[in-house]
């Protein structure tokens, strides 16, 4: 332990923290063999300590944080402190100029590298006094924003000598940055990494597309890795296998919105690459070790070890908790000492912001981490076969080497390894300057499609692309012509966004991303999707084709639910502007596609749209379809319409009958509906009414997949996805939209499950609906918060700060003081409740897969 020797009388003691001075409960411990983890020092030798590094002669360097937050009353000094604990116990202040210092790494020639939040600087001892006398900037940020950590930070070595660092998203601001040889990098709301020489020359962006990458590093053999810290609306945060112009999907411009059609958070874009893994919340580090990576999480209060494993170019990883601490253990930076470890034992050391808070709070501390490889079969050594051939095909792509025709570049860019497909973008990209739209109008879509990608990756100038590419035969490359023009701002093409807008022809998924490039190019990106004024115009447009109006009202966002006081039906309100009678203008004009997008947001408002919505059951002029549709939104309301529904169950179409009965599904009938549905011809759906017990009867257990397989493809006749796709959304059945969005429609408390076909896996789709908890995604790992009342609340976990702060299962995002949360509880269990099979039938089952399995 450090002696308090260096520290101002009356340093600052945070009253909120008065209890954690003894509170041995909260310290952190290890949990797996061969791991050991001791208290190096903590307050008031150091406080809110940021970055960390080892030198040679084992002492140990970091940065002690005053100026991120400070509380008008903090007692410390007025900047940053550099501090040097030497292991024989002294404490020195190296330095004391730095205002919002995130990360420190030791250099060469007695350099010492720093990352503030809107410069990367490096100081040293000239004269041997024990503190810095010389200061040289090496990168400068010109931003407005100033928030201390969406700002430059993540510093780390390359092999060959090059120095990294991060940026953040930069709260959406415009900014410059700037080496020391003049060469500039700019951008707007999106974070990156770069390079430079030790001097600052050579500037170069290496990767897009990030929230915040706070923690980077460089392995041995040029592999870099990134832990990317606060997603926002998007969990989880990811760990990153970070390569020469990766794009990684995230704009900040665009706003914290769990779903944008140009933002992608793993893959989900053309050309953006995946994470390896999610990571625990609130990453602010990630160092190699052996054939994986450390990486600490502030706010799940651990240190996760990530075991790598080679995918294609790239990586997947298992994830595996070494290190586990309470809510006053708050692990930030990380860092090796490779000049005490050996083969056989590994040490690194760990600072510790302890509080959630974001204020500096005068509390801070240093552990030491040592793992004994030959007791930790986890921590294996690197694959000594080396890199995979699509890693090295993907490696020589991006780097230039060899020789590839633009054919094969074309193919490789439909590579379904997303590494490689993005290396060959890049490349395509060095001679997109020189295309013009007749090179590319008798190509195939997909390579039209790479076409577009590769004019963004070039930042090409759009003249002359635009008319012709919004006119082309591929949907898919009308929707990265939006992107493109978004994404880069080109605002003069607002007419021409305005005008695809009018098309008849569009699907919804062009329209949503119309939506969002006119917004962007109105300068207001941050919307996304919801822009209530201007979509509720489109959708009272009378002069406007049905269809558009109808996709207009699905964007239409709506009222948040929230459980109802009393019974089964969620209080909950239509989108603004919005009523039960409009929508029922809208049906009245008797377009399907219209009719039907009504109906379904009256359905998805049954106690307000239930009058209507039995209007539409009850009229025979109007489809079937429709009238299915209708009656599924009453099933949440049904103990109010038994007579309708009842007597549905005779109508002469088949899609009707089938619904009324789905929707009388655990009702209470009387005697005389009884006996009227027992003249029914016998089948599935009536069975489920009168004897409900017999859902379960004689079906194979949940985890017997190859069972349930051979019995849905036993089943007659063909399956109906217009039935799934009700059965999706239905209110009492498979209950999937509850959680889960699909096509514009349901909620986002799970994965959107929009593109879930392209998987194109039966057995894992059938098998996530059988065993929900079986597979659960550590992003969709629910978490209980005790409050001190008592009450429990049940969400996943979006952010973990001086506030804990979930998405409920019904999509409400929930924020709780830390004061009041008196435990939190990881779950086993998924969202998705186990025996949900049992709620449906065989064949609603197997019209649900084939719905799931649609394109």
């Amino acid at each position: 332990m450090f002696l308090n020797r260096f520290v101002p009388a009356g340093f600052l003691v945070s009253i909120a923290l008065q209890a954690f001075a003894s509170e041995r409960p909260h310290e952190a411990r290890a949990i797996r063999p061969g791991v050991s983890f001791s208290l190096v020092s903590k307050q008031p030798d150091l406080v809110t300590p940021t970055g960390i590094d080892v030198d040679r002669e084992g002492n140990i360097w970091v940065v002690a944080s005053h100026t991120h937050f400070p509380p008008k009353d903090y007692q410390g000094p007025k900047q940053d402190e550099i501090l040097v604990f030497s292991p024989n116990g002294t404490r020195t202040v190296f330095y004391n100029k730095t205002d919002r210092t995130m990360d420190l790494e030791l250099g060469d020639d007695g350099w010492v590298y720093l990352a503030e939040r809107d410069r990367i600087l490096r100081i040293r001892d000239t004269d041997d006094d024990g503190r810095a006398d010389e200061e040289e900037d090496i990168a400068t940020l010109e931003s407005e924003a100033v928030y201390p950590h969406n700002g430059l930070s993540g510093l780390a070595w390359s092999p060959n000598g090059d120095l990294y660092f991060c940026l953040g998203e930069n709260f959406s601001q415009p900014w410059v940055l700037t080496g020391t040889d003049g060469r500039t990098a700019m951008g707007t709301g999106e974070g990156g990494v770069f390079s430079c020489d030790p001097d600052g020359g050579g500037l170069t962006r290496v990767a897009r597309g990030f929230w915040n990458p706070f923690g980077f590093c460089v392995r041995e053999d040029g592999e870099m890795f990134a832990a990317e810290n606060d997603p926002g609306e998007r969990p989880p945060c990811r760990v990153l296998h970070i390569v020469e112009g990766g794009d990684y999907g995230f704009q900040r411009i665009y706003g914290q919105g769990a779903h944008h059609p140009f933002v992608g958070w793993n893959g989900e874009l053309r050309g953006t690459l995946p994470m390896v893994h999610p990571s625990g919340e609130a990453p602010c580090g990630v160092v190699p070790l052996g054939g994986g990576l450390l990486i600490p999480s502030w706010g799940d209060h651990r240190i996760d070890f990530f075991s790598l494993s080679p995918d294609g170019a790239s990586y997947s990883a298992k994830q595996v908790e070494i290190v586990k601490g309470g809510r006053y253990f708050r692990p930030t930076c990380i860092v090796h000492d490779e000049y005490r470890s050996t083969s056989g034992t590994k040490i690194f050391y760990l600072t510790d912001w302890v509080d959630g808070s974001y204020n500096v709070h005068g509390y801070g501390r240093i552990w030491r981490l040592e793992i004994n490889l030959n007791v930790a079969p986890w921590a294996q050594p690197r694959n000594p076969e080396g890199p995979t051939k699509a890693a090295k095909l993907a490696r020589k792509l991006r780097t230039g080497k060899g020789i590839f025709t633009r054919g094969t570049l074309l193919a490789h860019a439909r590579s379904e390894d997303a590494f490689v497909a993005r290396a060959a973008l890049v490349r395509l990209a060095r001679q997109a300057g020189k295309w013009k739209p007749e090179t590319i109008v008798d190509w195939p879509d997909a390579d039209r499609v790479s076409a577009v990608l590769a004019l963004r990756i070039a930042d090409a100038a759009p003249d002359g692309w635009v008319e012709p590419l919004f006119d082309d035969r591929s949907g898919d490359v009308q929707f990265e012509t939006l992107r493109w023009i978004a994404d880069r701002r080109h605002n003069q093409y607002l007419q021409a966004v305005e005008q695809l807008l009018g098309r008849s022809d569009l699907s919804f998924e062009l329209f949503e991303a119309g939506v969002a490039a006119w917004n962007t190019l109105n300068g207001k990106p941050e919307l996304g999707l919801n822009n209530t004024e201007m979509l509720l115009a489109r959708v009272k447009d009378e002069a406007s084709s049905p269809k558009l109006r109808a996709y207009a009202l699905r964007l239409l966002p709506t009222i948040a639910r929230r459980a109802a006081a009393k019974g089964p039906v969620a209080s909950v309100s239509f989108p603004k502007g919005v009523t039960a009678a409009f929508l029922e203008e809208l049906i009245s004009v008797g377009d399907e596609a219209l009719t039907m997008e009504a109906v379904r947001v009256l359905s998805g408002h049954p106690a307000a749209g239930k009058a209507a919505l039995a209007r539409v059951a009850g009229n025979r002029s109007i489809s079937d379809q429709v009238r299915a549709e209708a009656v599924a939104g009453l099933a949440a309301v049904a103990d109010s319409h038994l007579p309708l529904l009842v007597g549905l169950t005779t109508d002469p179409h088949a899609s009707v009958r089938k619904e009324a009965l789905r929707a009388l599904r655990g009702q209470t009938l009387s005697d005389m509906q009884m006996a009227a549905l027992k003249e029914l011809p016998s089948s599935d759906l009536l069975a489920a009414v009168l004897e409900p017990g017999t859902m379960a009867a004689g079906r194979p257990d949940p985890g017997d997949l190859d069972a349930w397989l051979k019995r849905l493809e036993s089943l007659p006749g063909e399956a109906d996805i217009a039935s799934g796709r009700r059965v999706f959304h239905h209110a009492n059945v498979a209950l999937c939209s509850r959680c889960h969005r699909h096509g514009g429609r349901g909620k986002i408390v799970g994965p959107d499950l929009s593109s879930v076909a392209n998987r194109g896996d039966r057995s894992w789709l059938l098998n996530s609906i059988l065993q929900p908890s079986a597979e659960m995604a550590p992003e969709y790992q629910p978490r209980d918060l005790v409050l001190t009342d008592g009450s429990i609340h049940t969400g996943i976990r979006l952010r973990s700060y001086s506030k804990e702060q979930i998405r409920d299962s019904n999509g409400n995002t929930l924020t709780f003081g830390k004061d009041v949360v008196a435990e939190i509880r990881d779950l086993d269990r998924s969202f998705m409740p186990d025996g949900l099979v049992y709620s449906m039938t065989d064949r609603e089952l197997r019209d649900l897969l084939a719905f799931l399995e649609s394109r």
